[in-house]
């Protein structure tokens, strides 16, 4: 009786044991899917992100003079980095490829012209910021101006005449 015993109890502690690897090892390959889908998503969004840059880029580096040599550039979202909760009261900080973006379209010899939507007591206020970030850029307004090109993070592109 007593090896019937043993044998039951070696059973029941190697079942606990394999329950216990067998929870940690669904939980580790749970973690490992999670992991994956986060770096999937991740290279997801630079290859998608490269995309629309190098469209940008390719845009304005192909650009020829069909009438004003102007540049609209919006400032929030694309020269400066914003949150919506912000509003109209900071400036945030200069984005790397928006600065980009400006020597590029300077190199071109383009006007820049930074369109927003923000007050006009503002303006000044913006210049001096870009300025003295290194963005050189020809005026700040509010009113569309004419332009070549228009770069906003929130346009959609509408074929004219809708053709």
């Amino acid at each position: 009786m007593t090896g019937k015993r043993t044998t039951r109890a070696r059973t029941a502690n190697s079942s606990i044991a394999s329950s216990k690897s067998n929870s940690t090892t669904s939980r580790s390959a749970a973690q490992n899917s999670t992991l994956s889908e986060a770096a999937k998503l991740a290279r997801y969004r630079k290859r998608l992100f490269g995309a629309k840059w190098r469209s940008v880029m390719s845009s304005a580096a192909i650009a020829t003079a069909s009438g004003p040599m102007t540049a609209c550039v919006d400032l929030d979202g694309v020269l400066l980095y914003h949150r919506s909760e912000w509003g109209t009261s900071r400036l945030g900080r200069v984005l790397p490829l928006g600065r980009k973006l400006c020597r590029l379209l300077r190199a071109k010899g383009y006007k820049i012209t930074v369109l927003t939507s923000r007050p006009r007591k503002q303006h000044l206020l913006i210049w001096t910021h870009l300025l003295s970030h290194a963005v050189f850029v020809d005026d700040v307004t509010n009113l569309k101006p004419p332009a070549t090109f228009y770069f906003d993070d929130r346009a959609v592109k509408v074929p004219k005449n809708w053709q």
